[in-house]
């Protein structure tokens, strides 16, 4: 078979500080039915949904993780072919695009064969962005809340019927059950993360701004170069397109202020397009009124907790006024909105312990989640089970991190999750470092090495009435399944007791 060629636009690169923001991207050939792609990373939250947006789009999709996974097992029974671990043998002789997640090395195998063999090779986010032209964007950004807030506009749009695509960094139960969901039809909702700037490859037509905080601090030197590149996102929303920005927060303001489209806020403060006139959590539901320049909007409520999320729930209201969707849908969506995987997750309850998981991994995550938790189960006993990811972000942001658990009782700290990180990272800073704060602070901390470690040390010290929470990007959420899965079995063995 003839290989097919595929153009390579020539799109003038902007430049910051020296360094090209977007890479040239192939421009998208108006028929993919049997274009041969192949990813390299495919079991990651983020590829995944790129290989089911190909698929829909007629690709013919393979890919290669290095181990096997629930994710991975879900593409193999969409019909694609998913190798396991990394040869030149897994790239098919007819295969014309590669893409490559940002865990994939220049050293891998698959990567050198498709660079020898001249194939058009794209990251991720550069795939996303390629996948992005021509449809109505929606870019959810920020530091924080931006898988649930993704999560929440989609499903909101697919409820007042607005046939909505969405890429998202999470499994959504109620889309379902996966991190994608396809339509050629409606606005493409994605998560759009500023790691690597990778946020600037995509083309939204409504750009959101959540906050920025300081993050990812092994790629930028700063707080000010993080506002600068959220900066230029908000630059790629087009005249007549929207910004949606958090107005109580300074530095987001600040990276709007250069926008070609129109920016809206939202928030709590006076100032604020969209503002949060009023909020209670009372009965297991959030309640709130919403106002659009000091019109009422009417009343929502939120079966997630904590106000961070009413404010993620505030941008899925803007955005969905964007697209004229029926207000009344919008609010009953959001009603029966249940969140996204991982993201208070109640994993369940036995023996009276309750066990929840989260993927909080930066300071600010964890000090709203555990306060969320500490007010919606106010007379349980807070256990954190709190895994940190990486070692550059928990040498950086020890101050931080050492200030963010003062909602829980007990906190036990496993060994870092290592990501991106070099050898000089691994060597200066361990979890002892962070408990050994966390105990001058007055929080009763202890180091839980592997995770078996910790889960004795739960086994041995939880008691009827406890509430156990993991936290962390990494692997932690293992730890709440099987300490659920023990307590289980204690359970049972109290009721054989109780009955005998």
């Amino acid at each position: 078979m003839a290989r097919r060629v595929i153009p390579v636009g020539q799109r003038q690169l902007r430049l910051w500080n020296g360094a090209a923001l977007r890479s040239p991207a192939p421009q998208l050939p108006p028929d993919l039915t049997g274009c041969k792609v192949h990813l390299l990373g495919v079991g990651g939250i983020g590829m995944s949904g790129i290989a089911a947006h190909l698929q829909h789009q007629g690709c013919v999709v393979s890919g290669c993780d290095s181990a096997a996974s629930e994710i991975t097992e879900a593409l193999v029974q969409r019909g694609m072919r998913v190798s396991i671990g990394h040869s030149p043998e897994h790239l098919d002789d007819g295969a014309e695009i590669v893409i490559i997640s940002a865990a994939i090395r220049e050293t891998n195998p698959e990567l050198r064969d498709a660079r020898r063999r001249d194939l058009i090779v794209l990251k991720y986010a550069q795939a996303l962005g390629w996948l992005m032209k021509g449809r109505e964007g929606i870019a959810v950004s920020g530091s924080h809340g931006k898988t649930t807030t993704t999560s929440m506009i989609a499903y909101a749009l697919s409820y007042a019927g607005k046939h909505p695509s969405m890429l998202v960094g999470g499994l959504v139960p109620q889309m379902g059950g996966g991190n994608s969901c396809v339509d050629s039809t409606g606005p493409f909702v994605v998560e759009a993360c500023e790691y690597d700037r990778s946020f600037l490859n995509l083309n939204p037509m409504v750009a959101i701004i959540n906050n920025i905080d300081r993050d990812h601090l092994d790629y930028y030197s700063g707080l000010p170069e993080l506002v600068e590149a959220f900066g230029q996102f908000a630059q790629l929303a087009p005249r007549g397109g929207l910004v949606l920005v958090n107005g109580d927060d300074p530095n987001a303001m600040k990276a709007a202020a250069g926008a070609r489209a129109e920016v809206q806020s939202f928030g709590e403060g006076p100032q604020c397009d969209w503002r949060i006139a009023e909020w209670a959590r009372q009965d297991g539901k959030t309640r709130f009124r919403v106002q659009h320049h000091g019109k009422s909007q009417g009343a929502f409520e939120l079966i997630v907790p904590g106000l961070h999320n009413v404010r993620n729930a505030l941008a899925c209201v803007a955005a969905c006024s964007y697209f004229s969707a029926n207000r009344q849908e919008v609010r009953e969506a959001l009603a029966q909105f249940r969140g996204a995987r991982r993201r208070f997750d109640r994993v369940g309850e036995a023996a009276g312990v309750m066990v929840l998981d989260d993927y909080g991994h930066h300071p600010t995550e964890v000090r709203v989640t555990l306060d969320a938790a500490k007010q919606e189960y106010p007379t349980r006993r807070l256990w954190c089970v709190f895994q940190p990811h990486q070692f550059s972000r928990t040498r950086m942001l020890m101050d931080d991190f050492a200030e963010s658990f003062g909602s829980a009782d007990r906190v036990i700290v496993p060994d870092i999750y290592a990501a991106r990180d070099s050898a000089a990272d691994r060597a200066s800073v361990h979890s002892r470092d962070l408990v050994q704060r966390l105990c001058r602070n007055g929080v009763q901390a202890e180091y839980g090495h592997e995770f078996g470690d910790t889960i004795q040390t739960l086994l041995a010290g939880v008691r009827q009435g406890d509430l156990v929470m993991t936290m962390g990007a990494g692997p932690v959420d293992r730890v709440a399944r099987r300490l659920l899965t023990e307590l289980k079995k204690r359970e049972a063995s109290d009721d054989f007791v109780l009955r005998s």
